[in-house]
């Protein structure tokens, strides 16, 4: 399915940005040369995540189950342009699910094991998918029966996809075991004969973070996600046959364009985690002799403030981290780079096609690499346009809207018109909903100031929480902290900490805004409510969900 407007595929190809290579083109190009080589490393922990044995595969013995899942697929009716819904956590069985996926022109459209049947029943409308993959399990949830209950909700009871579980259990389908019954066929070659897969065609839809409470279908294509994976493969200065950890669920930008497309490209070792248990993903690092992996700030910031953790951690095989998700602090970037040598490569992204990078490509800075982000760049045109006149601004320290255009950006949202048309400027660029402003301290780079609604309007004044955030995180007795409005009648809007406090350790509403006067900041951004919360709620990106904090206001 080819959605890309054709004047859109005809520049991008005669720039050379698009080609004819599909995302697994380069996984087999690596498997033919190195067929013996570590691919794939399932979570140590995997039997309590899913009751099934953590695998380790040579890039042989994964092409070999990618053949023999593609013919199953087949099999079972599934092929180009037909839809599957996946729900799984990050493991061996959903790095196989994408490849077959690829090889045989299906549209994938992962989503959090989180998803309730809420969130679940309103997107299987919307896709009207032919199947459905779930791991059966996940800890002490079953994925299986939770996708029934919202196939039932959905308007597809009378009518359900097909169920495919990873495992034995009440589905259409155990792959494991239709897997282990396949043998060698001529399904595939017969498939290529009448089906052609085309790297402009539609290879995912995923899903928006949903900050607003409304997750939106994001379509991508083969060429679109080689174009942004390029960008953070060679921003993070990603190296043949590295060993990469990949912490973040694989259902969008951070991990599909940041991890498993660097892993594509540099034929090296992907190694799984997911959700977050830090002594595995400790642990992860020493034995896998870990070279890069991604971290939420506030995950590297606890590293750093807890002493005894900090002084026992072995991070001597890693050359550099990815943070993003929320502005860095300078001290945890030098804090990095001084203790253990660690490059901190901040990264600002979105699944429409946002792709900034600052790290040592950009600066050696600790202060420009957690602050700023390069203007220009080889991949991606951008500019800031004000948002009330609608004019370009060129001016330093002025907030504007950022707008992209270039081969990585998405072609609109799946099944949504006029959240399209209201998305997209006349002459083709995406209106972001960011705001960032030119820095003063260096015109090459652009300063993140927050989302657009993301705004806290107190009387008048518009207040970025991010910065509020980025401030109070260096605070020594917070361990996370993040800021939201509440409603006034006089002010329209007042500011309230959330804080998570850090073992044994106590703080007041005095002691919070003594310490922001300490580091000059406008009295109209003080907050006027502290309130002890014992974690910040962050979607699976670890991006803070204001409005669910509004609402304990």
């Amino acid at each position: 399915m080819i959605i890309t407007d054709k004047n859109r595929l005809k520049h991008y190809h005669n720039t050379g940005e698009w080609g004819e290579k599909r995302l697994h083109d380069l996984f087999y190009a690596t498997a033919n040369r190195f067929p013996d080589r570590i691919a794939l490393v399932d979570p140590p922990d995997k039997p309590n995540l899913t009751g099934d044995v953590a695998q380790r595969l040579t890039y042989n013995e994964l092409a070999v189950k990618v053949n023999q899942l593609s013919d199953v697929f087949l099999l079972n009716g599934l092929g180009k342009d037909d839809i599957i819904l996946v729900q799984m956590p990050n493991i061996v069985e959903l790095i196989v699910t994408y490849l077959a996926a690829s090889r045989l022109g299906i549209i994938i459209s992962p989503v959090p094991v989180q998803y309730q049947e809420n969130e679940l029943s309103s997107i299987l409308d919307i896709l009207q998918p032919a199947a459905v993959i779930v791991s059966p399990n996940f800890k002490q949830t079953s994925l299986l029966e939770r996708m029934k209950s919202s196939i039932k909700l959905s308007s597809l009871e009378t009518h359900p996809p097909k169920i495919f579980a990873w495992g034995k259990g009440e589905a259409d389908g155990d792959l494991c075991a239709a897997m282990e019954q396949s043998s060698p066929s001529s399904c595939y070659a017969d498939y290529c004969r009448h089906s052609v897969i085309s790297a402009d065609d539609l290879m995912t839809i995923c899903w928006t973070s949903g900050t607003e409470g409304t997750p939106k279908g994001v379509p991508r294509s083969h060429n679109q996600w080689l174009a942004i994976g390029k960008a953070t493969y060679l921003g993070n200065q990603i190296q043949d046959n590295e060993t990469l950890l990949n912490p973040f669920p694989l259902i969008n930008m951070a991990s599909i364009g940041g991890m498993f497309l660097s892993w594509l490209y540099s034929g090296g070792k992907l190694v799984l985690h997911h959700p977050l248990n830090l002594p595995v993903f400790l642990q992860q690092i020493v034995s896998e002799k870990v070279n890069y992996t991604l971290a939420p700030p506030a995950l590297l910031n606890a590293l750093l403030k807890d002493e005894k953790l900090k002084n026992a951690i072995d991070f001597s095989s890693i050359r550099a981290i990815g943070s993003g998700s929320a502005p860095l602090d300078v001290w945890m970037v030098e804090g990095y780079k001084n203790l253990f040598g660690i490059e901190i490569v901040n990264h600002f992204g979105s699944n429409e096609g946002v792709s900034l990078l600052c790290g040592p490509n950009e600066t050696d800075s600790a202060e420009k690499r957690a602050r700023l982000f390069p203007i220009k760049s080889e991949l991606l045109e951008t500019r800031l346009v004000d948002s009330d006149s609608g004019e370009q601004i060129s001016e330093m320290n002025k907030s504007g809207e950022l707008q992209i255009k270039g081969a990585g950006v998405f072609d609109g949202y799946h099944k949504a018109p006029e959240k399209t048309a209201e998305s997209f400027t006349a002459d083709g660029f995406f209106k972001t909903g960011d705001l960032f402003q030119i820095s003063a301290d260096d015109p090459q780079f652009y300063t993140f100031i927050g989302r657009c609604k993301d705004l806290i309007i107190r009387g008048g004044m518009n207040i970025a929480p991010a910065e509020l955030d980025n401030l109070l995180s260096a605070h020594e007795s917070i361990l996370d902290v993040a800021v939201a409005p509440y409603p006034c009648d006089i002010m329209g809007e007042r500011i309230a900490a959330f804080v998570t406090l850090k073992p044994e350790k106590q703080l007041t509403l005095a002691n919070l805004t003594d310490y922001l006067k300490q580091r000059h900041v406008a009295s109209f951004k003080l907050p006027e409510k502290l309130i002890l919360v014992a974690e910040i709620p962050r979607n699976p990106l670890g991006k803070v969900l204001r409005y669910k904090l509004s609402a304990l206001s």
